[in-house]
């Protein structure tokens, strides 16, 4: 049988393994691409497929929990960089996700790329965070919807909040106990 394809995909040109610190800990995981893993890192059930976009950096300190899927958008199209699909991070260069020291990321929660989420911060279970910035030590509440946007530091994200646009962030604040 003969199947020819319709669709046109536009992997990376050059596939990169990804690169785990001896002292992470990866358990029942599947890990694709160029993905950068610092020390102390746990990733457990989870999905990271750096195939399409890429790269990922996930720093030192940092938790990925049961059933987390951290993808993006290609970031490649001929072998060319797309910038309006890559973050810039001071520490990395262009990433397209960027998961800062000692951030936990709890079960079912999806990360689609281009996102940073910087240090000390905790994203609640069955969230999604899509093409955002995500301060330092911001707590989101559970079932929450974060796209297109950026969270400033030192906040928390009440449990199910829809954030679409910056005018949306205020409506959502809680104090970070809350939690």
């Amino acid at each position: 049988m003969n199947v020819e394809s319709k669709n046109t995909f536009y992997l990376p040109e050059n596939i990169v393994l990804p690169t785990i610190h001896p002292a992470a800990t990866i358990v029942n995981s599947t890990i694709t691409g160029d993905v950068v893993i610092e020390e102390n890192v746990l990733v457990i059930n989870s999905v990271i497929r750096a195939d399409e976009g890429t790269p990922f950096y996930i720093s030192k300190g940092s938790n990925i929990q049961d059933f987390v899927t951290l993808h993006a958008y290609f970031t490649q199209e001929n072998a060319i960089e797309i910038d309006s699909k890559l973050i810039y991070n001071k520490r990395v260069g262009k990433v397209a996700i960027f998961i800062g020291e000692n951030v936990s990321i709890s079960h079912g929660v999806l990360v689609h790329g281009p996102v940073s989420i910087d240090n000390n911060t905790f994203v609640g279970f069955k969230s999604t965070v899509e093409s955002s910035i995500i301060g330092k030590n911001v707590e989101i509440g559970a079932h929450s919807y974060i796209t297109n946007v950026t969270i400033p530091d030192n906040i928390g994200i009440a449990p199910g909040s829809i954030i679409r646009k910056e005018s949306d962030i205020e409506k959502f604040i809680v104090p970070l106990t809350d939690i």
